[in-house]
């Protein structure tokens, strides 16, 4: 009978302790900030683990009291990271923790083995995800976090292996990735964005920008600032930018829609395209065509192997291809208009020249068999062969000084033609053309590419709370009505 008596009292308490349990995790689960209160704590309350699919999952929920203009620095070993607007004075977030092994003991000891904490000091919330065992970083565990911050809020991210979502931002950005895409819709702010290994696309930016990837592409909206964009295997794609910009890729196309400032693009293989810019202009292509829309300063164009159209040019002019044709508008006055010299090894030169623009032009056809030196300026001197015979391939110079002589602008081809006419030619007009409808398709296809990237990112951080949110109640509401029936069979017994 005291066996049984004995036996009875350690079933009892041992039901009341899981019972004590399961109450105090319900409680944890259901309140919205620690039990003692106060909504300034910080605090982080993680739940049961539980298998869903080929994983077992562990849902966690942390936050703290904050304010507009504060800042959030989260440091995790793995994990992707989406950020959305929630409320003015708080911050709040869901985990997601998944392990891939076989058994609940197993994923308990790597759900224990991730150290997840957060803290407020001096106007900063501090948030950290740390795997205490080496082996277990992003082998066999996943992390998603899902945060909520004032509208008006500033955001430094790192994560060693996840994307990043930024859903919009009044204020700076930092993000860094070691494996993973990021992505974000307007910040007013800073940013400062990288990945080794992911594309990078962003709305509007504020103020200055620094966008790198080690492989992936690069696109941006209009920029306030100043703009250093690098990838080492992408496309680049920026709008118009209030500052200098630099755009360098080791292989894919660039394409800027304009700058205030000096601009360098730089690509080991692809198109460059350029819009209007206020400035110097600084473009290189190991191979592909070459596109400017207007410059008021310095232009050097070098492509290994294709075209070079150049419109607008208020200054000096550096252009040289190994292969293709060379078009250049110089729009330049007395003033402004510097020595030029335009170079292709094999392809046609046309230059369209201001009427009245005084300079003197040495021109050269080293092999010209078939092909001929043609000017709508009196006073231009040519020597060599004159009719375009395909069997003499002798040299072709024209030497003139126009409107009493200037600055020299040298123009070279190996094989081609040379035709130097004036900016009110058709031919132009046809350019121009042309390249304005080019670049309005381009503005549209570029707009409504962004409107749809900023949707599915709002969309998708919008669909990813809800989805977390309705986790944690359902797991709640299965956790309750165990303590129910936990309940009613003590009351049986």
């Amino acid at each position: 009978m005291g066996v049984l008596v004995n036996a009875s009292r350690k079933r009892n308490s041992k039901d009341a302790s899981a019972l004590i349990r399961l109450a105090l995790l319900i409680g944890l689960m259901a309140s919205p900030g620690p039990a003692f209160g106060a909504w300034e704590q910080s605090y982080v309350k993680r739940g049961e683990s539980r298998r869903e699919g080929r994983a077992w999952v562990e849902r966690a929920q942390c936050g703290t009291a904050t304010h507009e203009g504060g800042r959030l620095i989260l440091r995790t070993d793995f994990g992707s990271i989406m950020v959305k607007t929630g409320r003015s004075d708080r911050l709040d977030c869901q985990v997601r923790l998944e392990a891939y092994t076989g058994g609940a003991a197993e994923a308990q000891r790597y759900f224990r083995s991730f150290d997840l904490t957060v803290r407020r000091a001096d106007g900063i919330t501090y948030l950290t995800g740390k795997s205490v065992r080496e082996r277990h970083r992003s082998l066999r565990m996943n992390a998603e976090f899902l945060i909520a911050v004032p509208a008006r809020f500033n955001l430094d991210l790192e994560t060693h292996a996840g994307d990043i979502d930024v859903e919009r931002l009044e204020g700076e950005l930092r993000a860094e990735t070691a494996g993973g895409d990021i992505r974000a819709g307007d910040v007013t702010g800073p940013v400062k964005v990288n990945t080794e290994g992911g594309s990078i696309a962003l709305g509007n930016v504020g103020q200055r920008l620094e966008a790198s990837t080690a492989g992936g592409s690069i696109r941006v909206g209009s920029v306030k600032g100043s703009a250093n964009l690098e990838t080492s295997g992408g496309e680049i794609i920026a709008g118009q930018t209030e500052g200098e910009v630099r755009a360098q890729t080791a292989g894919g196309d660039i394409v800027l829609r304009g700058a205030s400032g000096p601009v360098i693009a730089e690509t080991a293989g692809g198109q460059i395209q350029i819009g209007d810019c206020g400035s110097s202009v600084s473009a290189e292509t190991a191979g592909g065509n070459i596109r400017l829309e207007g410059a008021r300063g310095l232009v050097k164009a070098e492509s290994a192997g294709g075209s070079i159209d150049l419109f607008r040019l208020q200054s000096a002019v550096l252009a040289n291809t190994a292969a293709g044709r060379i078009l250049a508008e110089i729009s330049a006055n007395r003033q402004s208009f510097a020595p030029s010299h335009l170079d292709t090894a094999v392809g046609d030169v046309q230059v369209f020249l201001p009427p009245d623009l005084p300079l003197n032009i040495e021109a050269v056809i080293d092999e010209a068999a078939g092909h001929r030196i043609s000017s709508e300026f009196p006073g231009l001197n040519i020597q060599g062969v004159r009719e375009p015979l395909v069997f003499n391939t002798g040299t072709v110079r024209g030497r003139g000084a126009l409107n009493g002589g200037g600055k020299a602008l040298m123009i070279h081809t190996v094989t081609g033609n040379i035709e130097i006419r004036k900016l009110d030619s058709q031919v132009l007009d046809q350019f121009r053309r042309r390249q304005q409808l080019y670049w309005k398709a381009l503005d549209m296809r570029q707009q409504r590419q962004m409107e749809e990237m900023i949707r599915r990112l709002e969309r998708g951080t919008e669909e990813a709370f809800r989805r977390g949110q309705q986790e944690m109640e359902k797991q709640e509401k299965e956790m309750q009505d165990e303590l129910r029936k936990q309940q009613n069979d003590n009351d049986d017994d």
